[in-house]
């Protein structure tokens, strides 16, 4: 599929800039990478950057939402979290290394492309540009570490309330774009009746506001306290204990009152006695 040009910005005007490794240098460093930064559209499913590859670009998103995936020994790509706006992409490049991630598009999206051997023959690799790159990388990693945390609370329901909270923060929205069940289910490694399930446990817990089937908004709040790994909220707890409550009292069988004995018997009882009071001694 082609797509047309999009309208480009320049990076003072970039909803990205202060996420962004190149909205956050100087406007005379931005000026000097300017001519080596191209702006182009991706799809969906299309890989951005494949690890081992020695010839992929510094890329930063701008739009969109992608799953990153790490080779092991076994030679299965297996996904490690998901970027967004202005995470870079590719940054082992610009120190002549290979990509050490692999990319894949989500959903569609708008990237900024950088000519990495370029900006290096032309000396732009500045102290000023070489920390920020450190700071980014610092970022990448805990990132990284905030989706290998999420893997270790107890629960899908849990797992799936943290991922929302990175997706919303990767997003920059509460109102929260979801990916298909089966990424999110390769992600957190389940099924896609589970994720569809937990979505729904997630929206009974007010965790989530489900828009329609690709959008919900967020509770941060709600899915704060769900993604620690408890199986309901405190206040959704209490109110359904209360409910369970009420509904066994009512029923419950009321005190039982003492026995009287029917009429039928106090007859009988006397007929009883008046019989006995007549026999013979």
């Amino acid at each position: 599929m082609t797509y047309p040009d999009p309208v480009r910005k320049t990076c003072p005007d970039c909803a990205c800039l202060q996420q962004c490794l190149l909205g956050r240098q100087s406007d005379a460093v931005r000026e000097a990478w300017a001519p080596f930064i191209t702006e182009r559209r991706f799809r969906k499913g299309e890989v951005l950057q494949r690890q081992g590859d020695g010839h992929v670009q510094l890329q930063v998103v701008k739009v969109g939402t992608l799953i990153v995936q790490r080779e092991g020994g076994d030679g299965v790509d297996r996904p490690v979290g998901m970027a967004g706006c202005g995470q870079a992409l590719g940054t082992p490049a610009l120190l002549h290394r290979p990509a050490e991630l692999t990319c894949v598009a989500v959903m569609p999206g708008r990237v900024c492309e950088v000519d990495a051997a370029a900006v290096s023959r032309h000396g732009l690799m500045t102290t000023e540009f070489l920390t920020e790159l450190a700071h980014e990388q610092m970022r990448a990693h805990t990132r990284l570490a905030d989706w290998a945390r999420i893997m270790h609370v107890r629960g899908v329901t849990g797992q799936l309330a943290g991922a929302l909270l990175q997706l919303a923060d990767i997003q920059r929205s509460t109102l929260v774009r979801l990916p298909s069940h089966t990424v999110l289910a390769s992600l957190l490694a389940t099924t896609r009746e589970t994720i569809a399930r937990a979505l729904a446990v997630l929206a009974q817990q007010q965790g989530v506001v489900r828009h329609d089937r690709w959008h919900c908004a967020i509770q941060r709040d709600a899915l704060t306290q769900l993604s620690r790994g408890g199986r309901q909220l405190p206040r959704v707890a209490r109110a359904v204990a209360e409910a369970s409550a009420d509904t066994v009292q009512s029923s419950a069988p009321g005190p039982r009152l003492p026995s009287r004995p029917s009429p039928m018997g106090r007859s009988v009882g006397k007929i009883g006695r008046a019989e006995a009071a007549a026999l013979p001694a």
